[in-house]
């Protein structure tokens, strides 16, 4: 055998290839065709429902036409499964006696000069003491300016950065949240940057 009907042999097989391909392809399309049809011709009728027959009675059905589904069961407070009640209606119309006695009710007791602790009852009615807010003092002993909190902060920030590459950046940034935003002291602070 000789070189050229090697490769004429080598292409009719790709050739035959390609060509037995495209028919199995126009052959699945048309035998899908086909059978989608067929399944449309042959669809039933009626929906097949088990333990149902033409004695049942019709179901229920709402004001429009529409199936009424009964209600599941749920959970209830008690812990057993069940159906809940229906909340019982509450009368919010107010008679006209209650609302005489409500408006002088009212009335009388609206004082603009009573505080809120005498009009309550329970609690006198002096002035509430309170205590001056603290801000963060600068350390007395401590030289270069630095604030009271910071040895504990540069403490935990030694520590954030003993751990591992991962974990660093987490730990670096709560600590600093905690320290540097408690105490606006962004940018004022090492290892506190500028935000």
């Amino acid at each position: 055998m000789n070189y050229t009907s090697m490769k004429g042999n080598l292409l009719m097989s790709w050739r035959f290839l390609f060509i037995s391909l495209l028919i199995f392809a126009g052959l699945a399309t048309w035998g899908g065709i086909q059978a989608g049809e067929w399944l449309i011709a042959h669809t039933p009728t009626t929906a097949n429902i088990p333990n149902v027959s033409e004695f049942d009675p019709p179901p229920q059905v709402d004001q429009f036409g529409r199936p009424v589904l009964r209600q599941p069961q749920q959970p209830l407070m008690s812990g057993a499964q069940g159906i809940p009640e229906m909340p019982v209606g509450i009368d919010w119309a107010i008679e006209p006696s209650q609302k005489s006695d409500i408006l002088t009710a009212s009335s009388s007791q609206y004082n603009p000069n009573v505080t809120i602790g005498t009009a309550i009852g329970r609690i006198d009615a002096a002035p509430i003491q309170g205590a001056p807010i603290n801000r963060p003092t600068q350390a007395s002993g401590s030289s270069g300016g630095g604030y009271a909190w910071e040895p504990a902060f540069h403490r935990e920030v030694a520590h954030c950065r003993t751990l591992g590459f991962f974990d660093r950046p987490t730990c670096l940034g709560k600590v600093r949240e905690q320290y540097c935003g408690a105490n606006n002291a962004w940018g004022k602070v090492k290892d506190c940057p500028p935000r």
